[in-house]
């Protein structure tokens, strides 16, 4: 399948740059898709508690995002930076190296002088592993996370041209789980009062983790989308996850009514990865390299799906052609720029109730 057939034309004032205040307030674009022919609505994230019923499942993604950019200097003065991606060992962190002529065994200097990263290996795809060490002495884990809260960047996309005064903005209210380096973006748009009038209704609310890694939103580059190849994220599934998804899919061949709603693509990915169509929990953790293309028979039973605005050309497009259907979606893109709805990480939402 042509990479070409995901594309589309979007203007640069398009680019949401700061996310709505208060975040349930942005713009929902509602397609219902269970007639002959979809029916689009255009509301407010919020009403989302009037699209939801009662016993509805809402399965969301509450891994959070570590300052994983880390400014740099190089012996000699240059600048360099380092972009933690993932753990590696007990020392080591796998990362990405932005500097000229930065070779193996070599040191960067931080903005705090008593740390420095040692460049230990360089890996494939332009990776190196990176270890931290403070005045000679190594640093786990535990230390350098505790050192980035002080010293490490937010890592923004690209298309984000400001810089986030509060690094909260980037970051979904019930994140608690850190290890991601870009955020879930699907669930920027709810707010403590939304989550809770949904509970409320009797909507159930459950959080599976996924840690997004830099793959989720590389672009794809080979002219067939079947030859791209995801890089494998790690996620974990709770019981309580495990227990509501059984019991909806029980229901499902019983009454024949879809009850499960995802919040984002990284969610999306995670239940695919981790159930079967019988709803079992086949794989409570581990890494997932899942690429969800159009053609994909999906496992379980979706109500409906809510994600963002997503990059032309992109996995997560990708997969929500997969869901819907690919030109009903680039119709709908279509339509919302019309609108003049915000898109990509900060910007408006899309909610799929599915036929």
């Amino acid at each position: 399948m042509d990479l070409s057939l995901f594309d589309y034309h979007l203007a640069e004032s398009a680019i949401a740059q700061q996310k709505a205040s208060p975040r349930d307030s942005s713009k929902l674009f509602f397609i219902d898709a269970r007639g002959s022919s979809p029916v689009h609505r255009h509301l407010r994230f919020s009403d989302i508690e009037d699209v939801l019923q009662t016993r509805d499942l809402l399965i969301l993604n509450r891994s959070r995002v570590i300052p994983a950019k880390v400014p740099a200097r190089k012996t000699t003065g240059g600048r360099a930076e380092v972009l933690l991606l993932e753990r590696m060992g007990e020392f080591e962190w796998k990362a990405l190296v932005g500097g000229k002529r930065i070779a193996e065994g070599s040191s960067l200097r931080t903005g705090d002088g008593a740390v420095t990263v040692e460049i230990v290996k360089r890996l494939e795809e332009g990776r190196c592993e990176v270890g931290f060490h403070r005045l000679g002495r190594k640093m786990d884990h535990g230390e350098v996370m505790e050192w980035l809260r002080m010293w490490g960047l937010m890592p923004t996309p690209p298309y984000i041209k400001r810089f986030l005064e509060d690094p909260e903005e980037y970051q979904t209210i019930y994140g608690d789980v850190e290890g991601s380096v870009a955020a879930p973006t699907a669930g920027l748009h709810f707010t403590e009062g939304l989550l809770r009038r949904l509970e409320e209704k009797g909507i159930r609310i459950e959080y599976i983790v996924l840690h997004v890694g830099i793959g989720t939103f590389a672009p794809v580059k080979t002219e067939d989308i079947r030859e791209h190849r995801m890089e494998e994220e790690e996620f974990f599934i709770p019981v309580s996850v495990k227990d509501a998804v059984r019991e909806a899919v029980t229901e499902y061949h019983t009454s024949g009514s879809p009850r499960i709603w995802i919040v984002g693509t990284t969610t999306m990915r995670t239940m695919e990865s981790a159930f079967d169509d019988e709803g079992n929990c086949v794989k409570e953790s581990g890494r997932t390299g899942l690429y969800i293309t159009p053609g994909y028979e999906f496992k379980l039973p979706y109500k409906g799906f809510i994600t963002n605005f997503h990059l032309p050309r992109s996995t997560p497009l990708i997969l929500l052609s997969a869901f819907y259907d690919r030109e009903n979606v680039l119709k709908a893109y279509r339509e919302a720029l019309e609108m003049d709805y915000r898109f990509y990480s900060l910007g408006d939402s899309m909610m799929i109730r599915r036929n």
